[in-house]
């Protein structure tokens, strides 16, 4: 369900038909599914892109080019399809676990050598699957960098956003989300920020009032790329929503929390005008606002 539920505020949609170069699908479950993309040539290393949102795997593959120019530098791309996820992330880390092992197993690709990134909801994921692997030391790999676009990453800045979001009712789509979104996330974690405080830091991926960065500092040794468009202007006319409502005030906390604390590799990547859905339609929370050569190119970076 958390499928939708998961950062349905910020929804990716709109898909077409034309897949990726010969994806694989391969079957984990019942539920769970993924597509990988091989190489002809021995393998460098494996990136996993996790779709975000109201989208599935194949309507990633729709939307971005990081598979075909990274399966051309040799890597393995996996694009895992994962159903009922929720705020405390546990199936996605199942879901991670499982794929990476069976690939790796498989092809002989250095655990050293894993790429994670998503959107939205997959960009929550990717940071909560690698604070993890740090903090717990019980998932499968620790990744050598990651990347996201756009991810909400406080829970309590999130909860008191959607109670503004209610509370402005200015969109109907806004609102019914919003109200979704306050149930599920009180459900999960066991109440508000208020009465289940301790429950919201242990979940964020960060935490902008602790000192630490709740989570956060777990990635201090992480290379961390962070993609986001602000659309102050569309959010405004569309939503109502201001630089408080946005993603990019956490996102921006956070990498300056990171390079504060040492990271000299946590960096934001900021764009104007870059998002827009596969059916045309403009918005700043898309898969667009990620030049593909760019990310690629970082990605290269990491292993010299």
């Amino acid at each position: 369900m958390v499928k939708y539920i998961i950062v349905s505020l910020f929804l990716v949609i709109g898909q077409t038909t034309v897949l990726a170069q010969n994806p694989e699908r391969v079957t984990i479950d019942s539920t769970h599914y993924y597509f990988k993309i091989v190489p002809k040539s021995k393998p460098s290393g494996m990136i996993i892109i996790l779709h975000g949102g109201a989208e599935d795997a194949e309507g990633v593959m729709n939307q971005i080019t990081l598979d075909k120019i990274a399966v051309k530098n040799n890597f393995i791309v996996i694009f895992p399809n994962i159903e009922d996820d929720d705020f405390k992330m546990t199936v996605s880390q199942k879901i991670l676990d499982i794929v990476a092992k069976q690939i790796v197993e498989k092809y002989q690709v250095p655990k050293d050598r894993i790429f994670l990134g998503g959107l939205s909801g997959g960009g929550m994921q990717t940071i909560t699957y690698t604070e993890r692997a740090i903090r717990d030391k019980k998932t499968y790999f620790v990744p050598k960098a990651i990347f996201a676009l756009d991810p909400p990453l406080d829970y309590e800045n999130m909860y008191y956003r959607y109670q503004r979001e209610v509370e402005r009712n200015f969109s109907e789509v806004g609102v019914n989300e919003a109200k979704l979104l306050l149930e599920e996330i009180g459900k999960n974690l066991g109440g508000t920020p208020e009465t289940a405080k301790e429950e919201y830091i242990k979940n964020s991926m960060f935490s902008y009032r602790q000192k630490d960065g709740g989570n956060a500092k777990y990635l201090l040794t992480i290379p961390v790329r962070i993609y986001t468009e602000p659309g102050v202007e569309w959010q405004l006319k569309n939503r109502r929503r201001d630089l408080y409502d946005l993603n990019c005030a956490d996102i921006s906390a956070m990498i300056n929390l990171l390079q504060l604390k040492g990271n000299k590799s946590a960096d934001i990547v900021v764009t104007h005008d870059k998002g827009v859905r596969p059916n045309g339609m403009k918005h700043p929370h898309s898969w667009s606002i990620m030049d593909s050569k760019n990310c690629m190119a970082w990605i290269v970076k990491q292993l010299e």
